[in-house]
This record gives structure tokens, sequence and C-alpha cells, in this order.
């Protein structure tokens, strides 16, 4: 697998400074993360015993359907048989439009078998997790829950965002995220501003304290992806929430499902989210908002919600 490139490159003036700067970037994969090259990669290598013994694209096509008839009595996850059918286009790109069967197929799997959305986290359980990690000197996971959920980052973006790439105003901040999956897409930089009073004071002393450490160049999560979600379902414990299910990416799905009640505008939740597909944003919005009515805590949430909610303890 090629090199996935992580910004685009500035024009050099020489061959030799062009040859180095190059150097390992295959440009078919380099419009896509890194992550997505394996899943990629590990589709292919499922589907390719299918693909060499098809000896026309009709019988291709047939071949592939009749593997994903096999797939989903075998129990597999849809997500494996979605990444072997984008391998083929990613690696063979004159397949498109010619496996039709094929994606029929996959999109009534769809149909029946809905995906395990994660639900969203509410504004309530946020602001007091947040005021729980401030009281227990938590700064770092506090910051992850600020910039998730009021400025709607996807995990991996917000492990991933330093103090450097944090600009904070008095009554406004502004994220520049360095690696996106839109970003690579489009070849451009993104930034996602915050207002939230709460999520700006956190993320101010945040940068105060990583400054006074020299630590304002490396991630403000300065432990492992896994010791994150470690974390996060340490919190659903201990304010007795695992009923929920609620995972990292809640983060990110209640917040735009908050800001969308908040301002009504859809189209606001989509930009801030930068959502490449609105049809996607809109079932992510119109499941969240569903699920919220139905949010019910247990008497120890509800004490546990009470008791660290920022009104409390700011009296």
């Amino acid at each position: 697998m090629g090199k996935a490139v992580r910004w685009r490159f500035s024009g050099k003036r020489t061959r030799a400074e062009r040859i180095r700067q190059r150097a390992n970037v295959v440009l078919r994969d380099a419009g896509i993360t890194e992550k997505t090259q394996v899943r990629y990669y590990l589709g292919m290598k499922q589907i390719l015993p299918v693909l060499e013994r098809s000896r026309s694209l009709v019988e291709m096509d047939s071949n592939v359907s009749e593997w994903i008839q096999q797939r989903w009595e075998a129990g597999d996850a849809i997500h494996q048989v979605s990444d072997a059918l984008c391998a083929i286009h990613h690696y063979e790109p004159w397949t498109r439009r010619h496996i039709p069967e094929s994606w029929k197929i996959f999109a009534i799997w769809r149909k029946l078998e809905s995906s395990d959305r994660a639900p969203p986290l509410s504004q309530q359980i946020v602001d007091a997790w947040i005021m729980y990690c401030i009281a227990h000197c938590n700064l770092e996971f506090a910051s992850m829950l600020a910039l998730g959920f009021y400025g709607l980052l996807r995990t991996g973006e917000c492990l991933q965002v330093r103090p450097k790439d944090l600009l904070i105003g008095s009554d406004n901040g502004v994220i520049s995220l360095a690696e996106t999956k839109s970003g690579l897409r489009n070849a451009a930089k993104e930034t996602v501003s915050v207002q939230s009073d709460l999520a700006l004071e956190v993320l101010r002393a945040t940068i105060k304290q990583k400054r006074s450490l020299q630590m304002d160049r490396v991630p403000i999560w300065s432990k492992s992806a896994q010791c994150f979600r470690n974390t996060f379902a340490h919190h659903i414990k201990r304010f007795n929430l695992e009923t929920h299910r609620f995972r990292p990416y809640s983060l990110r799905r209640g917040g735009a499902t908050a800001l969308f009640q908040r301002t009504g505008s859809m189209e606001a939740a989509l930009l801030k989210g930068r959502w490449a597909s609105t049809k996607v944003a809109k079932i992510y919005l119109a499941d969240g908002l569903s699920f919220l009515p139905g949010l019910r805590f247990s008497a120890k949430a509800r004490d546990m919600l009470a008791e660290w909610s920022p009104e409390q303890q700011l009296r």
C-alpha cells in the first residue's frame, strides 16, 4: 500500500526537491487515509478469489452477488462487504457501473439490517462530565469532550488536535484540523468554530497547561486511543449510563443534534459537521432527535447529573 498524503504538498523549485518530496507516495492511494487503505486492502483480499474466477463482467457481477449472499448467510458484518465492493472500484476503476446486481443486493441488505448507530449524547450529560473532569484534574479528557460535542469532531480528529491548532478568543474559538476525510478529498484545510462558554474555558485552560509544559505541539490527548475509549467507558459507568450504549462517536452525533435543536437550521448542522453526504447527515439528525425523547435516567444517574451540572458546581 502506498503512503497516504497527510497534507497538500508545497511546490518545489527543483526536480531533486520534488523527487524527495514525492518519495513513496502512490497517487492512487494518496487521496484516502491510511486506515481506509487498510480497509480496502483487506476487502480486496476477501473478494479477489471471486474476481479471479470470473471470465467476463456479467459473470463477475453474478459471482460477486452470490458472494454477498454467502456473506449474509455466514453472519458477516455489512461493513466487510461494503469495504470489498469499494475496494473493487478503488483498485479497478473500470468496473464502476458494471456490477449493478451486486450493488442492488448490497442495498437490499442495508434496508433489511440498519446500521448500529451510536446514540447521541445530550448536552446535560456532556456538561456534567466536563465538570466532573475539571474537579478530578483531567483537563485532557474534558477537552476531548468539548471538541467532540461542541466542535462536532470525529473521534480520530479529537485525538489529533494540538494546542497550537486552537485559537481561542473571548466568545469564540477556532479549531484548525490537520488531517480529515473531507480535507484529504478536497486538498484543503478545514476549520471548525466553537461558541460554548464552557468549552472555551476548558480549551483555554488546557492550552495554558500544555504550554507551561512545553507540549503545545503534540496532541492534547497524550495517551493511546484505547485509553481514551477506556476513559469514556469509565465515565459511562460512573454516571450509571451503561444501558444507553453510548460510544465515543456519540459526542459528534449528540453535538450535531443539539446544534440543530438550538438553531433549527439543518444547514448549520450539516456545514459544521462537514458531512459529504447531505442524505446521510439528515438520517443521522432525524435518528438522533427520535432517540432523545426516550432517554431515561436511573435514580443514581439523575443524582450524578444534578450534582455535577455546571449550575450546581458554580454556586
